[in-house]
């Protein structure tokens, strides 16, 4: 079943150049309620309504998401995560992206998909989000035509609805060869985004082959995959205070999930600490990068809540961080006449 979008665009504010924004909300009456805003798609909220718990961090309206870098809840992209040096080669050709962080080009540059209005219409049941970015936004090669479909939709099972989701299809088109690698950057605390900490959260990360090691100093992958049994990486309803000690400066990580032919497949799931709520990302992109705050330095976000180090835990379905430049790496070129199609699924559990 497809729940129905309740919300045809409420106002959220006015971004700094005057353009006005806005705020739409499903409310699938099956306890949960989801809000997500024309600017960079970023998701605003992930309510359970039972007892009013949002599980985002966020911000009240618009000029929070203009104004702060730590990509809450946005779309990413044309490439997220780090590309080395802002450098890539391509059929010969050497460009040179954006270096909005330090020394390297960090999920899509300066103005990148999150940084800017989507357009969007409502369709039948479903939000569609489309923007073209131009031929050298960035640094990036061709114009790109990309369209974000959201719906939410329940699942039944003995007359009785089992399961909520929020669907996000990826899908877009290039004139030019370019990489791609879209995700979204939600950051949960299932506690509630108001609660101090996430660390004490229960994450899992399901099928999968092993992590990427990161340099500790560039923190791009080393371009090795690795087991992770025995070590702080080996998740499974973990608690995350109980495993972050041990890995300096927090996870920021991405894991190989076990994705064969583009099906979608669970690949995390995030938990409140006394059990009763949990979110399950469910992708066929092959790989969940798991974030967990390290950077988040005393935020002012939604209601005021303040958002210090470790307050969010952020993750993300996408393809290997650097993927440009490591050939063992999933390819993520996308060619002039092909199309770039990914899913990235939020299901949703109330748990008695």
């Amino acid at each position: 079943a497809v729940v129905s979008t309740q919300s045809t665009g409420e106002p959220f504010g006015e971004l700094s150049s005057g353009v006005k924004c806005h705020l739409y909300t499903a409310d699938t009456g099956t306890g949960v309620r989801v809000s997500v805003t024309d600017y960079g798609i970023s998701l605003v909220s992930f309510v359970f309504t039972d007892t009013n718990r949002d599980v985002l961090l966020g911000f009240d309206d618009v000029t929070g998401y203009e104004t702060h870098d730590f990509y809450a809840g946005c779309i990413v992209g044309r490439v997220t995560s780090r590309t080395a040096d802002g450098k890539f080669q391509l059929d010969g050709k050497e460009y040179e992206l954006s270096l909005n962080h330090g020394d390297v080009h960090l999920h899509g540059g300066f103005i990148g998909l999150s940084k800017v209005v989507w357009q969007c219409e409502i369709v039948g049941d479903t939000l569609q989000f489309t923007h073209t970015q131009p031929d050298g936004t960035d640094g990036y090669p061709g114009n790109l035509e990309l369209t974000v479909i959201l719906s939410v939709r329940t699942k039944s099972a003995g007359g009785r609805i089992s399961g909520t989701f929020l669907c996000a299809d990826m899908r877009a088109t290039c004139d030019q060869a370019t990489p791609i690698n879209l995700t979204f950057h939600p950051y949960f605390n299932m506690d509630g985004h108001n609660t101090i900490t996430a660390l004490d959260n229960k994450l899992t990360v399901f099928d999968y082959a092993g992590y990427l090691p990161m340099d500790p100093e560039t923190i791009l992958p080393t371009g090795d995959i690795v087991k992770t049994s025995g070590t702080p990486f080996n998740l499974d309803r973990s608690r995350i205070g109980d495993m972050i000690g041990d890995i300096p400066g927090g996870y920021d990580h991405t894991f190989h999930l076990c994705t064969k032919d583009r099906f979608v497949v669970p690949a995390a799931e995030i938990e409140s600490s006394d059990g009763r709520y949990r979110v399950r990302i469910l992708t066929d992109q092959p790989g969940i990068h798991v974030y967990s705050g390290n950077y988040l330095a005393g935020t002012t976000g939604k209601a005021g809540a303040v958002y210090n180090k470790h307050g969010g835990i952020a993750l993300e379905a996408q393809n290997f961080p650097n993927a440009v430049n490591i050939p063992t790496f999933p390819d993520c070129i996308l060619r002039q006449g092909e199309e770039y199609c990914r899913n990235i699924t939020f299901s949703f559990v109330v748990c008695n």
